[in-house]
């Protein structure tokens, strides 16, 4: 009844050796520099006061407002392109 157990123990345990290898890849991720997902990256911004934070808000506030505006006016001459195009053509 023992017969080749050892060996069928053996031949398992080097499946689940192969198993392992294959889906932890081919190299080593700690010398290849991959990055570990549970480590969060650290930023050095500077700290600034309140005064400073508001006119940081206000500035990219304006740039957002303008940069929309610039987009719409794009998006505006497209349109009136396509509907000459559409008008000529008929």
């Amino acid at each position: 009844m023992a017969d080749g157990s050892l060996s069928q123990f053996k031949a398992t345990l080097a499946r689940k050796k192969a198993r392992k290898d294959k889906s932890q890849g081919k190299f080593d991720r700690k010398k290849m520099g991959f990055k570990n997902p549970d480590s969060k990256p650290e930023f050095n911004f500077p700290k600034l006061s309140e005064s400073e934070l508001e006119k940081v808000k206000i500035d990219i506030r304006k740039k957002i407002k303008s940069d929309r505006r610039n987009e719409l006016i794009i998006l505006g001459i497209v349109f009136i392109a396509l509907a000459l195009l559409i008008l000529y053509l008929n």
